[in-house]
């Protein structure tokens, strides 16, 4: 398990693009001292850039020792593949295949994947989230990192996904909102401190949801589509449910419209025994199928 990482900066606007440029064309250079000039911000900026370009399984360490300060990176399968198709992250598609890789990376960002998979309030304030996650490493009977480091993950992820309101009157030039509120999982109302998830039925692209319970289910078994049965889909550590935030009949509702889609999925069984079939594919095959039907060319970065 790893906290910290990301130097207390959400994942902001431009920044995987630089990364995953860097990485692509040069890599050599993001093991250089002077990696913060090549990707025009600062030091600690850049630190975070790598640990997001790694979390978030777009890149991956070259060879042993994997949080080795300044080891080579290169780009994963996911990671050419979002070079090719959408390499300025403009695709929200892919913002939503980040969010269910980073959920599921305990490795790089275990507070992300404690929040979204074991954290069940649907409102709170940073003092509870704070208390119940430390509440939660104490259960796992591992070491706990200082309170100062737990709040600075926590601060980190709150700020990567809520949206304030009222809003904070910041002029668009110089916001600095990660790209991740975009998903609309969080609200931070301002003047109570008070946190909310959105919890509901949402706008999934329907081989996002299939990219999803490809992760989730890929090894349930070796032969055949992969069945999953709703109720399990939408509490399943890494599934759609936990990832979109949402509820068996949220789930259900977003399933409908994506067999409605003819994208690949099929809804089997009645009431109780629904159950949700894909077919049995790669999961970074569905987010080319994506890019496919989103009628995205190959770029040229």
């Amino acid at each position: 398990m790893r906290f910290g990482g990301h130097e207390t900066f959400p994942v902001r606007e431009g920044w995987l693009h630089k990364g995953l440029k860097l990485v692509a064309e040069e890599p050599e250079k993001l093991g250089d001292e002077h990696v913060a000039d090549w990707l025009g911000v600062g030091r600690n900026m850049a630190k975070s850039i790598r640990h997001w370009l790694q979390a978030t399984g777009l890149c991956q360490q070259v060879g042993g020792g994997r949080h080795r300060k300044g080891a080579m990176l290169e780009l994963t399968g996911l990671g050419h593949l979002v070079w090719d198709r959408d390499p300025y992250f403009t695709d929200i598609g892919t913002w939503w295949a980040l969010h269910v890789n980073l959920i599921s990376s305990p490795e790089h960002a275990v507070t992300w994947d404690w929040f979204f998979n074991n954290f069940k309030l649907q409102r709170f304030d940073k003092a509870v989230c704070l208390d119940s996650l430390q509440r939660f490493l104490q259960m796992q009977r591992g070491r706990i990192p200082s309170p100062r480091t737990l709040d600075r993950d926590a601060s980190c992820l709150l700020l990567s996904y809520s949206r304030s309101t009222p809003d904070r009157g910041v002029d668009p030039e110089e916001a600095q909102e990660s790209p991740f509120t975009e998903l609309g999982l969080l609200s931070h109302y301002r003047t109570s401190g008070y946190y909310e998830v959105h919890r509901g039925t949402k706008a999934i692209p329907a081989h996002i949801l299939c990219y999803s319970l490809a992760r989730s289910f890929q090894g349930e078994a070796e032969d055949g589509p992969i069945q999953a049965p709703v109720q399990e889909a939408s509490w399943r550590r890494g599934g759609p449910g936990n990832a979109f935030c949402m509820m068996a009949e949220d789930l259900y509702e977003a399933a409908v419209q994506a067999e409605h889609a003819r994208m690949g999925l099929e809804i089997q069984g009645l009431a109780g025994e629904r159950r949700l079939v894909v077919d049995r594919r790669p999961e970074i095959d569905w987010l080319e199928a994506h890019y496919t039907s989103e009628g995205m060319s190959s770029q040229a970065a």
